[in-house]
């Protein structure tokens, strides 16, 4: 066998690092034997003066699972230590991208950020909306409570990808584009992040010599959706996920976009006084069924049938004003909040999207209706504008790039049915629905699943309605060893919520990763009601309220005493 003369330089820096012994230890036999006493990780010394030998590592195309091209390291440093109120460790950035397989295809680029002080466990971040950006993984986690530790800061071995394209150019009105290309469209759906996670562990491999004992994927919307279709195309890849407020059916999501956008055309926009008054009637009508009349809908399932929509519509269907709905704006009210059926059934045998709840209608930083409905303008065709809401912009990207596969298409035309194989075969791609998660489990991995009653970009009751379909495909006592599903009321898409009528913050974050970690390696499941808080923004992260989180079907029912504290509320069983 004739070894590359860069090959032979790399192993003799980090020999002479680590020492030949130890170097010789990593190597032959299996390549997830993390045996401590078989490869000794570096001291932080080692490690310091091994990072920048990465630089130009290459990872075969045979040591990734799925069919690809090599993966080139192009840059590897060590960067220090920072201080302030997310300090990050001295770690090595290992930057680089995986070569496509066909002309056209963008790299799929990557980051891993690997801590010089490791835990031996590593956390893969996911993405949202359409990606086309690299997610450095240096973040604070969704949903991470202010002050919380960041995951490197804790030792975790971070990493992210841009999931094979670079949408820099386009991805503020025409984020699917890049969809035009089917192996771009083939790694967003699930491939880069199987690709970008056999590369990371091989660099693990090569710099700690050894691979990470436990694996984590963390991610929330698009993220989310990609936790679960690793969970589900590749169990034996990560022993736990967080998957957050997750697209799982995509393809139903994205039909029911167009379904809300087309009637805006023809008078359908809402207006900001009319999302107020919209808005100030949900909360009229649903505020204290949970017991406390504090401005947040939480007794989510219980609102939803109290709502009729109908009610709410102008004398003759005539726009009278802004307390009422024109026949137009109660159709694109009624899209939104209403199931969008498909005319067959796509992947796992899925015909119907659900509605949104109520209850998150007007949202901190604009996340309601208001960012992802309408924007009370007529949107524009065949291209949107950035003032177009995030759904009519993802709608007509949809029906463009990875349906019709034409810029030029009127979304306005959208027949679903005219697209039934293709719809089909995109489902099978990229719908997260499958319930079978009996690999995921046999090989002891661990799910917690986190839905937002105020979600407004997506839909809680489809992650509700996909537990569900996992508990009668596998068996409720099966489903308990390692699935977890919270719900999180009056939350937003983007985790916040706060009260209508006093505009008080309201509680909405948790450590879903010490959680997940807690159960994976210890057995220890989470609690059915876990404490979210509301922490001061800057040191010492003062925790100024807080309130329960439950395990679905229960809402945090007020009970008595102080409202900014958990105990003052129990887990009761929220039902229509």
């Amino acid at each position: 066998m004739l070894i590359h003369p860069d090959a032979l330089r790399r192993w003799a820096a980090l020999a002479a690092v680590v020492g030949v012994p130890a170097l010789l230890a990593g190597c032959g036999g299996d390549d997830d034997d993390n045996t401590p006493t078989a490869r000794p990780v570096p001291d932080a010394a080692s490690l310091r003066t091994a990072c920048p030998t990465l630089t130009g590592k290459t990872v075969a195309a045979a040591d990734i699972g799925l069919p690809s091209a090599p993966a080139t390291v192009t840059a590897a440093a060590i960067v220090a230590a920072t201080t302030g109120a997310a300090p990050t460790p001295e770690y090595c950035r290992v930057s680089g991208s995986i070569a496509p397989t066909t002309a056209g295809a963008d790299p799929i680029v990557f980051q891993v950020n690997l801590p010089l002080t490791w835990n031996e466990k590593a956390v893969m971040v996911g993405g949202g909306g359409f990606n086309g950006s690299l997610v450095n993984s240096l973040a604070p986690l969704r949903d991470a409570p202010a002050g919380q530790p960041l995951p490197i800061t804790q030792g975790y071995a971070m990493f992210g990808t841009d999931s094979g394209h670079d949408a820099t150019a386009y991805n503020t009105t025409d984020p699917g584009k890049f969809a035009l290309n089917d192996e771009m469209f083939v790694n967003f759906a699930h491939a880069s992040y199987k690709k970008v996670k056999d590369v990371a562990h091989s660099l693990m491999g090569t710099y700690y010599l050894r691979k990470p004992a436990k694996q984590y994927y963390y991610g929330g919307s698009e993220g989310g959706r990609e936790g679960l279709m690793m969970a589900q195309r590749y169990p034996a890849d990560f022993d736990g996920i967080v998957s957050v407020v997750p697209v799982i059916y995509w393809t139903g999501l994205f039909n029911g976009f167009i379904n809300f956008s087309k009637p805006q055309f023809t008078g359908g926009a809402l207006s900001t006084a009319k999302i107020s008054a919209f808005a100030k009637t949900v909360n009229d009508t649903c505020d204290a069924l949970d017991g406390a009349a504090d401005g947040v809908v939480s007794n989510y399932l219980a609102c939803a049938s109290k709502m009729n929509l109908a009610s709410l519509r102008c004398v003759a269907g005539a726009d009278t004003g802004p307390t009422c709905l024109s026949d137009p704006q109660l159709a694109t009210l009624q899209a939104t909040y209403g199931p969008t059926v498909l005319p067959f059934a796509v992947a796992n045998g899925s015909t119907t999207y659900p509605g949104r709840l109520f209850g998150g209608e007007v949202q901190l930083g604009g996340e309601g209706i208001g960012r992802w409905i309408s924007t009370g303008v007529v949107p524009t065709v065949p291209t949107p504008v950035a003032t177009d809401a995030r759904g009519v912009i993802y709608g007509s990207s949809y029906a463009r790039y990875v349906i019709a596969k034409d810029a030029n298409f009127d979304v306005r035309t959208f027949n679903a049915a005219a697209f039934e194989a293709r719809i089909k075969a995109v489902s099978e791609l990229m719908d997260a629905s499958n319930p079978n998660l009996a690999a995921f489990r046999a090989r002891g991995g661990k799910l917690i699943i986190r839905e937002n009653t105020g979600d407004m970009a997506q839909s809680p009751l489809a992650g509700i309605n996909y537990v569900q379909n996992v508990v009668s495909t596998m068996g409720q006592s099966n489903v308990d060893s390692f699935l977890r599903l919270y719900v999180s009321p009056a939350s937003s898409h983007g985790g916040t919520a706060a009260s209508l009528t006093t505009g008080t913050e309201v509680p909405t974050t948790y450590d879903l990763l010490g959680a997940l970690d807690g159960w994976v390696t210890s057995g220890q499941p989470p609690a059915d009601a876990l404490v979210q808080v509301r922490n001061a923004t800057t040191a010492p992260f003062t925790t100024l309220a807080s309130r329960p989180m439950c395990r679905y079907p229960n809402y945090p029912q007020y009970v008595s005493g102080d409202a900014n504290l958990a105990a003052s509320y129990r887990c009761a069983v929220s039902a229509p």
